[in-house]
């Protein structure tokens, strides 16, 4: 994928180097020179200076023709601004944007970032879980919050074991989509005939208000 990054701090060099080592075409904008040119010479991508928030340094970026583009600078308001010029100017499929400021999260939905990342809130988040470690743990929330992706162990009482999926898919929440099940060192792609065994972490898509829904059904009584 051909994909833009703005900001080349912590966090989007960690990002701008992950994307790289997974062969992606990378492009990063980024004001500091110094910065520019340490990730230019570390990680040979294309570089360019400048501002994130000036639609001429996103066209030089190439970001007209970009899969996706992340925008992690360290500050919500720059943050705000690159990804409604985005939006707004260029057709790029996918808008990430990091919010710094959990409390401003909703600011960049009610203004039309759908895809936003607050580290702040996934950290509170995991500190939460962690609480109940029994019970779906929640790995990621999408569009606006209503979708989630959910991460359980299935233990002696789940009402689920020895059974292939297509016996359990009826008893499922609505709109659930069992993604993948990790036995060991193996990922399984769940096909009908795929029999769930005790020890298996799933990972299930479904509305976040299913959650105990799910619980149920998948883990059994908690």
């Amino acid at each position: 994928m051909y994909i833009v990054v703005i900001g080349g701090g912590k966090v989007g060099y960690y990002l701008l180097k992950t994307l790289w080592e997974r062969k992606h075409t990378l492009v990063l904008i980024e004001e500091r020179e110094p910065i520019c040119q340490r990730i230019a010479n570390e990680l040979g991508i294309e570089v360019v200076q400048g501002d994130g928030t000036n639609v001429k340094i996103l066209e030089d970026a190439g970001v007209a023709k970009a899969d996706v583009v992340v925008i992690v600078t360290g500050k919500d308001e720059d943050n705000l601004v690159a990804a409604l010029l985005v939006q707004n100017n260029f057709d790029v499929p996918r808008v990430i944007a990091r919010v710094n400021n959990p409390r401003n999260e909703q600011i960049f939905r009610a203004l039309g970032v759908k895809l936003t990342v607050s580290a702040t809130a996934v950290i509170a988040d995991l500190i939460e879980q962690e609480v109940d470690l029994e019970g779906m743990i929640t790995l990621l929330t999408i569009y606006r919050g209503l979708l989630a992706l959910f991460e359980g162990v299935l233990g002696k009482a789940s009402p689920v074991i020895g059974k292939p999926i297509r016996d359990i898919a009826k008893d499922l929440p609505p709109d659930c989509i069992l993604v993948s099940v990790l036995r060991g060192d193996e990922v399984v792609f769940p096909r009908g005939d795929t029999v769930l065994q005790e020890g298996d972490v799933v990972l299930a898509l479904t509305r976040t208000d299913q959650k105990k829904l799910l619980e149920k059904q998948l883990l059994g009584a908690l």
